[in-house]
């Protein structure tokens, strides 16, 4: 299956996060570049005396990085800080949780989320990363700009068990994408 019949959307992209056990968010902000990196590898040669062997390292982390403009600082300051949704009007506390971010590119027009389902009049692509930390968060502004934000998420390719956290997933005009399932400590996806 190709993605090809409408490819005019595939600039716009759905960003939504969510706390392990906790509400899915659809960031407020005018994301103006993302970045998805790691997942690399390298092998090696060892020679033995019965001849070349290959061995195969470890995958890198995977790392999410986006820039954006704000329409609400809330959005990034919560996940940053580890609380577990946008609301309130201060934060006065820090911890470390997991995150779940959900990337969808669709040309469907009723989504309101990136976890939302696709029907089969629509082409969509999705990925999904679990256990992901938000590590860094840098806010600046120049005297003739706006405000913006850099956040970047981590998380190693795998988890404890040897799945995989991540899950990319698409659909074109003769195929669905069912909504994705809330994320808690048994169900990443």
């Amino acid at each position: 299956m190709a993605l090809s019949k409408n490819k005019a959307w595939y600039n716009k992209a759905y960003i939504s996060v969510s706390v392990e056990s906790g509400t899915e968010i659809q960031l407020r902000a005018k994301t103006t570049s993302l970045k998805i990196s790691g997942g690399n590898y390298d092998t090696e040669g060892i020679e033995t005396f019965g001849g070349k062997i290959k061995r195969v390292g470890p995958r890198e982390d995977l790392e999410i990085g986006f820039d954006g403009i704000a329409t609400s600082h809330q959005d990034f300051d919560w996940i940053f800080h580890g609380l577990t949704s946008s609301t309130g009007s201060s934060i006065t506390s820090s911890t470390v949780r997991d995150y779940r971010v959900s990337i969808l590119w669709t040309d469907q027009a009723s989504i309101t989320t990136a976890t939302s389902a696709i029907t089969t009049a629509s082409e969509a692509y999705r990925e999904i990363y679990a256990e992901a930390n938000m590590v860094s968060l840098e806010k600046s502004m120049d005297a003739d700009n706006h405000l913006t934000a850099a956040m970047n998420f981590k998380l190693a390719y795998t988890d404890d068990t040897g799945g995989v956290n991540f899950k990319k997933e698409y659909s074109d005009t003769t195929n669905t994408l069912a909504a994705v399932t809330g994320y808690t400590s048994t169900t990443k996806f």
